[in-house]
C-alpha cells in the first residue's frame, strides 16, 4: 500500500498547516495528492488535479521538473525557481523543492513543495533593474566626456526610476560647509530638472553635523524624526517630502556633498538593497564630478599650451626677422667695402647669420617649437651658400646623403654654424686652380649616435701648419665643444671632417 493515495490521506490536517503547498506524484508523475495550500494558490480543486499528469500544473516546464527529479546530482535542498499555471491559465511564479521516497508497496513517490515566489521575482526584477542602470551608467559617454550637467541629469533620472523615488537631487558643500548648493534636482513627475534653493548650516545645524560624521541618513517619517525635524518648515513641507534617504558623496574619502532620494506624501521604508544602490549612485556622482574637473583642467592646460605655442612661434618669427635685418645691413656694408678681403668678411658674417635665421624659420613653420628636422636645415644652408658663391669661377657639385634627424634648438644652431663654416671653407679654399669640384655631405643616426661627414675633392690642408689666427677653425672648435661632440679630420684622397655626438 502506498504512503499516500488519492482516497486515503491521514495527514491532511497536518499538511495544511505548512506554509508551502505540497503535491505528491506517483512514479509516472501523476498527481496523487494536492494540499489545500496549493489548491488555494492555484485555484484548482482536488478533483481537478487528482490522477492528472503533472503537466496540468507545469504545462511549459514539466520536462524540466522531471529532469530535475531524475538527476543523480540533485540534492533535497536544491531550489528551482519557475512558474505554475493556475486554473484560470495565469502564470504564478513559485520556488519549488523536490524529494522522493518509496511507499510501503515499494513504488516511488515524488514530493513537490511549492512556495509562492512572487516576492522573490519582485526582488529579482528590482535587482536586475538596478544592475541594468549601473551597467548603463558605467558606459555613459556623458560621464566619460566630463559633461557635468548632462551626466548629473542622466544619473539622477536613472536613480529615480530604479528606486521609484519622486525626487532625487545632489548637493555640494561650499568650502567651509556653511552652505550646501543643489547642483541637480530631478523631479520624476516633470521628468526634468527643477530649481532648488540652497540650504544653510544656520537653518539646520544638526543635519549638517551628521554628514561631518560620515553618516547615511534614512528616515521613513521625516516630519517627526529628530534628525530631520529642523528641516520641516524650510524644506520638507514646501516639497511634500515624508521620507528621505541621504547618501554622502565623497572624493578621495572626503565628503564633498550629498545625494538625496525623496519620497512624497506617504511614509516609505528604505531597505538595505536600496541603500546599497544609492551608495553606487553616489560613487557615480563622484566620478562625474572628478571627470568634469579633470576635463576642465585639461582644457585649461591645452589653452595655456596653445597660447605658449603662439607666443613661441611669434618669438621665432621675430628673431628670424631681426636676423634678416642684420643680414641686410651686412650686405649693405659689404657693398661699401673698398676691397675684396673686407667684402668677404661681411659676406661670411652674413652667411653665419642666415644659418641661424634659417633655424628659426623652420621652427616657425614647424608643428614642434623645440626641435627641427636637421635634414631640411642642411638643405637650406647648402642652397644659400651655393647662391652666395655662384659667381665664382669654379663649378661645384653638391652630393647629399642626408637622413631625417630631429634635433633640439640648442644643438641645431651650433651644428648649423659648423656646416656653414666647413662648406664655406671648401668653396673658398678647396678648388683653387680647379674648374670643377665636389662637396659631399652625409648625415646619419644609429643607436642615438649622430654622425655628420663633410668631404670635398680638394687637396685639403695640414692642421699643424694652419695659422692660429684662422677664425673659421676657431669657430668650429668652439661649436664642437658646445654640443659635446668629437671632430676628426683626414686628408687621404679627400679632405674629410667627421663630427659625432650622442643625442642628449
Amino acid at each position: 500500500m502506498p504512503f499516500f493515495t488519492s482516497k486515503n490521506i491521514s495527514s491532511q490536517q497536518l499538511i495544511d498547516h505548512f506554509s508551502e503547498g505540497i503535491i505528491v506524484l506517483d512514479s509516472e508523475y501523476k498527481i496523487l495528492f494536492a494540499s489545500n495550500v496549493f489548491l488555494t494558490m492555484s485555484g484548482f480543486t482536488s478533483d481537478d488535479v487528482s490522477g492528472k499528469p503533472v503537466d496540468i500544473i507545469f504545462p511549459e516546464n514539466s520536462d524540466i521538473v522531471k529532469f530535475v527529479f531524475e538527476s543523480e546530482n540533485r540534492r533535497s535542498s536544491d531550489k528551482l525557481h519557475t512558474t505554475i499555471q493556475s486554473k484560470d491559465k495565469k502564470k504564478i511564479p513559485v520556488r519549488i523543492s523536490m524529494t522522493r521516497d518509496k511507499g510501503k508497496d515499494g513504488n516511488e513517490q515524488y514530493f513537490v513543495f511549492i512556495k509562492d515566489g512572487s516576492q522573490y521575482y519582485k526582488i529579482r526584477k528590482d535587482i536586475l533593474r538596478k544592475a541594468v542602470a549601473i551597467e548603463h551608467l558605467s558606459k555613459s559617454r556623458r560621464i566619460r566626456d566630463g559633461k557635468l550637467y548632462e551626466a548629473i541629469f542622466e544619473i539622477l533620472q536613472m536613480a529615480s526610476r530604479s528606486v521609484n523615488s519622486e525626487r532625487v537631487n545632489v548637493w555640494l558643500f561650499n568650502e567651509d560647509h556653511s552652505e550646501i548648493e543643489c547642483i541637480g534636482n530631478f523631479d520624476a513627475a516633470e521628468n526634468m530638472m527643477v530649481d532648488q534653493k540652497n540650504l544653510t548650516r544656520i537653518t539646520a545645524p544638526k543635519y549638517f553635523n551628521l554628514f561631518e560624521r560620515e553618516m547615511i541618513i534614512t528616515t521613513s517619517d521625516a516630519y517627526n524624526d529628530p534628525v530631520t525635524k529642523e528641516l520641516l518648515e524650510s524644506y520638507l513641507k514646501p516639497n511634500r517630502i515624508h521620507s528621505l534617504m541621504d547618501i554622502p558623496v565623497r572624493i578621495e574619502g572626503v565628503i564633498i556633498g550629498v545625494l538625496c532620494f525623496e519620497h512624497r506624501d506617504t511614509i516609505r521604508v528604505w531597505n538595505l538593497q536600496e541603500q546599497k544602490f544609492a551608495l553606487v549612485m553616489a560613487q557615480m556622482i563622484s566620478l562625474a564630478l572628478e571627470t568634469s574637473a579633470k576635463q576642465k583642467a585639461r582644457h585649461e592646460l591645452e589653452g595655456a599650451l596653445n597660447e605658449q605655442k603662439v607666443l613661441l612661434k611669434e618669438v621665432h618669427h621675430r628673431v628670424k626677422n631681426n636676423l634678416a635685418i642684420v643680414s641686410s645691413l651686412l650686405n649693405l656694408q659689404a657693398n661699401k667695402a673698398k676691397d675684396e678681403y673686407h667684402k668677404n668678411l661681411f659676406y661670411e658674417s652674413r652667411n653665419r647669420l642666415d644659418s641661424i635665421a634659417s633655424v628659426h624659420e623652420l621652427l616657425y613653420l614647424s608643428k614642434s617649437y623645440s626641435s627641427i628636422n636637421f635634414k631640411d636645415h642642411i638643405e637650406v644652408i647648402l642652397k644659400n651658400l651655393h647662391d652666395s658663391f655662384s659667381a665664382s669661377e669654379n663649378i661645384v657639385t653638391i652630393k647629399k646623403d642626408i637622413e631625417s634627424v630631429e634635433l633640439d634648438v640648442s644643438t641645431a644652431i651650433p651644428l648649423a654654424l659648423i656646416v656653414n663654416e666647413l662648406v664655406t671653407n671648401s668653396y673658398k679654399h678647396a678648388f683653387k686652380g680647379e674648374k670643377k669640384g665636389t662637396i659631399e655631405v652625409k648625415l646619419s643616426e644609429k643607436n642615438n649616435i649622430i654622425t655628420l661627414v663633410l668631404k670635398d675633392s680638394g687637396p685639403g690642408y695640414d692642421p699643424s701648419t694652419v695659422q692660429e689666427a684662422s677664425i673659421g677653425l676657431d669657430i668650429i672648435d668652439g661649436l664642437v665643444k658646445q654640443i659635446d661632440a668629437k671632430i676628426s679630420y683626414s686628408n687621404k684622397g679627400a679632405s674629410t671632417h667627421e663630427i659625432t655626438f650622442s643625442r642628449p
